[in-house]
């Protein structure tokens, strides 16, 4: 395979030790510094063909890679019988209690998500549309005069994290603040102390200030809540809480930075979308297919069950790989190629089964907006520098430095 390449998205580029079949089935590593680039995708499609339920040794102490669609789909349908979720991501936070409602398992799974689907459906998040234009539209007005911007830093993560804090009723001043909390305790960056522990603090205060004057929003709806026929307890609002924050906005900031970098390295689809807008949801439904930011979660086997004809015993651990599942030529036709007009796109990039992402439509408005937004205001855009792109490696992927050039078209 040939290291060349005129942009920064690289499927085929050489990926080491990974781009042998034997190697990649029995050693496996999904934190690989080799799997950047789009690699990673390619390399999971490759598993899902060749190996789609696998015994790997490259993280910890090994653990099941399940990559084919068809057999996560079998894995997804008997989650509430066979696997638990907890814990669910592949670097544990080391919490010694589920976060609610991501590792949770039945009875009260069901329960925990309807608290706060109500106010993350796709009508809600229709409706928000306006209020996420105008954030975007703000911040896009900061940096349209430059022709240039690093749009990670510059509308991905304060554009997610604004519409994630208005969601959940946090005042303005305690924002930026809370914002980089989240974003230290899911890529593991110490801040002078134990991020969690901040995040309690924090919002142990605001579950109060919410019970005195109640707001149409997230936190409030958790003070309100009840499962079983009970309130939540302080300790399960408080873990709901801290894994809302980061869940809630830095997923949809990941997504969106690979979504811009698919968009700036094909100035044709551009061209198309700003023909035809309303075909950006569907586009949009593609470029997350093909790019999967949220890689995997994990889940722990229950009792011994047998998924892709192999046996998996109790106590094991599963490795959900999604992107394998998204490039599936057994599902996909031509997978590893970008098309907007794919017929069916039952993709997997915001997970399967009992635990599909339920902030999913509040995500897809966001990036929609941002889309339409970026469109709307620039012509030609392309990445400055691919050797400048900065990609880090976790549950979920993100290009936390990605530098863009344009022009301005207002």
């Amino acid at each position: 395979m040939s290291d060349e390449t005129a942009g920064y998205w690289a499927p085929q580029r050489a990926a080491g030790v990974h781009d042998d079949a034997e190697h990649r089935r029995d050693h496996f590593d999904p934190l690989s510094e080799a799997l950047t680039r789009g690699r990673y995708v390619r390399i999971a499609g490759e598993m899902a063909r060749q190996c789609p339920v696998t015994r790997t040794d490259g993280f910890a102490d090994g653990i099941w890679t399940v990559s084919g669609y068809a057999e996560l789909q079998e894995l997804h349908r008997r989650e509430d019988s066979a696997f638990s979720a907890f814990p669910v991501l592949l670097q544990h936070f080391g919490n010694t209690r589920p976060m609610i409602p991501m590792e949770s398992d039945p009875p009260l799974h069901r329960q925990y998500k309807q608290i706060i689907a109500p106010l993350l459906s796709r009508s809600v998040q229709a409706d928000k549309e306006p209020a996420y234009r105008a954030i975007a539209r703000g911040l896009i007005d900061r940096f349209l005069h430059r022709g240039r911007c690093e749009v990670f830093g510059e509308l991905c993560n304060p554009m997610t994290a604004h519409a994630l804090m208005d969601a959940l009723g946090v005042p303005g001043p305690d924002r930026e603040r809370l914002a980089d909390l989240a974003v230290a305790l899911v890529r593991g960056r110490a801040e002078g102390g134990n991020q969690a522990d901040a995040i309690y603090a924090y919002f142990t205060d605001l579950a109060a200030a919410k019970r005195r004057e109640p707001a149409d929003d997230l936190v409030t709806a958790l003070t309100t809540a009840t499962v079983d026929g009970r309130p939540l307890t302080e300790e399960e609002i408080l873990d709901y809480c801290v894994i809302l924050l980061p869940a809630g906005f830095e997923t949809t900031a990941s997504s969106m930075s690979f979504v811009l970098l698919l968009l700036a390295e094909h100035p044709d689809l551009q061209d198309e979308l700003r023909r035809a807008p309303e075909r950006i949801p569907d586009a949009l439904e593609e470029l997350m297919r093909l790019a999967t930011p949220t890689r995997s979660h994990t889940r722990t086997v229950l009792a011994d069950t047998e998924i892709g004809g192999r046996l998996l015993r109790a106590g094991e651990r599963v490795y959900l790989n999604w992107a394998g599942a998204n490039h599936d030529p057994r599902t996909f036709d031509r997978p590893g190629e970008l098309d907007v007009d794919r017929r069916p796109n039952r993709h997997m990039a915001y997970g399967f089964g009992p635990h599909l992402c339920v902030g999913m439509h509040m995500a897809r408005a966001e990036l929609k907006v941002a889309v339409e937004e970026i469109l709307a205001a620039m012509d030609d855009i392309a990445v400055e520098d691919p050797a400048a792109v900065v990609e880090e490696i976790g549950t979920t992927w993100a290009l936390t430095h990605l530098p863009l050039t344009f022009t301005p078209r207002r």
